[in-house]
């Protein structure tokens, strides 16, 4: 299916169909006069064209380094010579030693010696593609012109053997054969790629030029002489033989100054070398700024490329911020070697200031070490951002020869790429942690949201408030309610210490404990002294919980409630505000019986428009631009002067207040607020 398609190609069908025309052509036609020969060698020409084109989208399809080029010029031009000993070898059996077999059969004769001319054909498209991609590889000028020249030269030169036949018209060949010969000389001085290969390229350059040489030289040999595969393809077209002469005339031009220019880049190839892998570690370490977050990954790529950059055996980091200066990534050297060298390039007897380059003789770290671990001089550069030092680069060799200025130039450009990056990778890495941490709050804060009441309870004889404003980072405020048997009303506020994801999971524990403890008690002591007892078993020592659990008693018309360190219960009676605080210490700070002795149990009878205000300490704790705060003096006021509205409305004054005060300030804590106000007192409707 494959070779169907390709056969199907418009330009294979053309070289088919041209090579068909030529053989048949050949086969009726004996080319004795100066037209005939014309129409063959045009043929001919056609025949070439065709190949050229199909090849050529061969080498459109794929990138061929130079050396590659040059190693399959080698392959083709020995296989070139090996065929045209062959072919020669079978004229030379069937026209001398007339073998009965063979000339019993032209038409095979012909059929197998226009299949050797059709490969030679193949042969020299490729000889001459390849010689036009060197010619234009890596060139930056337009030396169209120079190439096109050439080959219209050498098409008239081949063309020109046609008039061999005539005498005195010698001079027309010679002629363009001479022009064409110049522009050899000057095109193959036209050489840009050699400067791109590496020394170990180069090298091999000077071997296949030398090989090519001689091969083309051969080649020459064989077309020049009368006999042979000279008069073969002669009889096939003296314009395709003549070509195939110049173009290996070309070959041997081109790669004989091919051969000279490479051996006197050949010095400066090593320097080179180092300038392209510069150039190279450079581009490689420019696309991992963005790239790598992986800081080990990229520690392991920037020693590898100072290595090279360099001209060093061994690398590695070391950051400021590690006190025990454990090198980071090292390659070609333990920990014990680096760590020795580390202290003779900052030992205090060196005269050198630690925010530039340092160099030292280090062959004293060589005692007692392997045979590997031997190293003569080392280097370190601070890879520095912002003016900060993060930490420093080092570079060692094990060869007796110092680092010179050039090593000193490519490491200082070398590490500044490198501070650049790690300073890059840390900044990512602590942007991706941030936002991991943002979505963990975001979760955090919903759990918050799900855990709090999402309305207020309608309870008889009292109106309730709340309010509760998140802070941008998760806290642990917690207010609830609770419907309690015997007409009586439960309530809780709690802060717990700290923010973050481990408050707001303690806060949820806590919601936890308290929702099944009041199941069985309505006591408030009773329930704070067993939620205490309980939060001993997971609560962490650094950690503690403020908090108020009150129950109002709607028959007895009473409220019981009791304090764990929470902030005060402001009650407002008789135009007054006063500070409740009855004795306690916050949830876990002991889980002695201390706790409950210290615990009191306060109670009120309540009266008519009593109002209790619970707050955290997100509210008195509020600060201004002056860093002062809101405080307690400023809630009561706004309480007082607003004591005969709803407590709804007193929320809002407040709430407005804070904001106001606070006002150009980051929220840096929860703030809740609880209200109740006592309303329709029996007595006073009995009375």
């Amino acid at each position: 299916m494959e070779f169907s398609t390709k056969i199907s190609q418009p330009r294979i069908q053309l070289f088919i169909a041209a090579a068909i025309g030529l053989f048949l052509f050949r086969m009726i036609f004996s080319a004795q006069s100066l037209f005939l020969s014309l129409i063959n060698d045009l043929l001919v020409l056609t025949v070439f064209y065709f190949s050229i084109l199909n090849l050529n989208r061969l080498f459109s399809q794929k990138q061929f380094s130079a050396i590659t080029l040059v190693r399959s010029l080698l392959f083709l031009t020995l296989v070139s010579i090996v065929l045209y000993e062959f072919l020669n070898g079978f004229h030379s059996l069937v026209g001398i030693d007339k073998i009965e077999f063979l000339t019993s059969n032209a038409l095979f004769i012909s059929l197998v010696t226009y299949g050797f001319d059709l490969l030679i054909i193949i042969i020299l498209s490729y000889l001459f593609l390849v010689f036009r991609l060197l010619f234009f590889l890596k060139q930056r000028k337009n030396v169209k012109t120079y190439f096109t020249a050439l080959l219209v030269f050498l098409i008239l030169s081949s063309f020109a053997t046609l008039l061999d036949k005539f005498s005195g018209w010698d001079f027309v060949k010679m002629a363009f054969t001479a022009n064409a010969v110049i522009l050899m000389v000057i095109n193959s001085l036209k050489i840009s790629w050699i400067a791109f290969l590496s020394k170990k390229e180069k090298k091999q350059l000077l071997l296949f030029s030398f090989g090519l040489i001689i091969l083309f030289g051969i080649s020459i040999s064989l077309i020049h002489s009368e006999n042979g595969i000279s008069k073969i393809l002669n009889n096939f077209s003296p314009s395709l033989n003549y070509f195939n002469l110049l173009l290996n005339i070309y070959g041997v031009i081109y790669f004989s100054f091919l051969f000279v220019i490479t051996l006197f880049h050949l010095p400066t190839a090593e320097a080179f070398d180092r300038k392209a892998t510069e150039v190279t570690s450079l581009q490689i370490l420019s696309r991992l700024i963005n790239q790598v977050l992986d800081f080990k990954e990229l520690g392991d790529t920037i020693t590898d490329l100072a290595i090279k950059v360099c001209n060093a055996d061994a690398a590695w980091i070391i950051l400021t911020d590690d006190e025990t200066k454990t090198p980071v990534a090292p390659k070609n050297i333990g920990f014990v070697t680096a760590d020795k060298i580390q202290s003779v390039i900052f030992s205090p007897k060196k005269k050198h200031t630690l925010s530039e380059i340092s160099f030292a003789n280090v062959t004293v770290c060589n005692e007692n070490e392997t045979k590997n671990e031997h190293f003569c001089y080392a280097a370190s550069a601070p890879l520095k951002s912002h003016q900060k030092i993060n930490g420093y680069l080092f570079v060692a060799k094990k060869v007796d020869v110092p680092f010179d200025d050039e090593d000193k130039n490519a490491l200082e450009t070398f590490s500044d790429y490198s501070s650049i990056a790690i300073e890059n990778a840390k900044l990512l890495k602590s942007s991706i942690e941030k936002e991991r941490l943002e979505r963990e709050l975001d979760v955090a804060r919903e759990m918050q949201g799900k855990i709090l009441p999402q309305s207020i309870p309608k309870v008889k004889h009292l109106e309730i408030s709340s309010v509760f404003v998140p802070a941008f980072e998760v806290g642990g405020d917690y207010y609830d309610f609770f419907e309690l048997p015997d007409n009586k009303f439960g309530f809780i506020i709690a802060d717990v210490s700290g923010k973050g994801i481990s408050a707001a999971f303690i806060m949820a524990e806590l919601r936890g404990i308290i929702e099944s403890l009041v199941l069985t008690f309505d006591n408030p002591k009773e329930i704070l002294v067993r939620t205490n007892a309980i939060i001993e078993r997971t609560m962490e020592k650094k950690n503690f919980i403020t908090a108020v659990f009150g129950v109002f008693d709607l028959t007895a018309e009473k409220l019981f409630l009791s304090r764990a360190g929470h902030s005060s219960i402001l009650l407002v009676r008789n135009n007054e505000v006063k500070e409740v605080l009855p004795g306690g210490v916050g949830l876990g700070l002991t889980y002695s019986e201390k706790f409950e002795v210290f615990l009191e149990e306060y109670s009120l009878q309540l009266k008519e428009n009593d109002i209790f205000v619970l707050y955290t300490d997100g509210v008195t704790e509020a600060k201004n631009e002056n860093m002062d705060d809101f405080g307690i003096t400023t809630l009561k006021k706004i309480i007082s002067d607003h004591q005969s509205e709803s407590v709804d409305t007193i929320a809002k004054k407040i709430m407005t207040q804070v904001s106001v005060f606070s006002q150009g300030t980051p929220q840096h804590d929860d703030i809740t607020l609880l209200l109740f106000k006592w309303k329709n007192n029996l007595e006073k409707q009995h009375g």
